[in-house]
């Protein structure tokens, strides 16, 4: 919760009551999600539905840029393990 000039030490009181709206939205995200699926897992782009309202549009992006992001690491990853490979043993 730092940032913005808040206190490094937020009151608990503000933490529980960020926490309860968090869990609440996350919870209210899922249902979304889940009413439109007949699957018992959520997948991806039962996610991207819930999230496709106006209201949500930032929301929507910033998952889309995470996901993005998760693949250029394991590209990354993928990369440097196939550098690793290529070097001559004692090297």
């Amino acid at each position: 919760m730092y940032g913005f000039g808040d206190d490094r030490n937020p009151s608990s009181d503000t933490v529980n009551v960020l926490e309860e709206i968090l869990i609440e939205y996350i919870t209210d995200v899922c249902q979304t999600a889940s009413a439109s699926s007949k699957k018992a897992r959520l997948s991806l782009d039962d996610l991207r539905k819930a999230l496709s309202r106006p209201a949500d549009a930032k929301k929507l992006a910033r998952m889309e840029e995470l996901l993005f992001m998760q693949e250029e690491i394991k590209r990354a990853r993928a990369q440097f393990e196939s550098a690793d490979m290529e070097k001559p043993p004692g090297f």
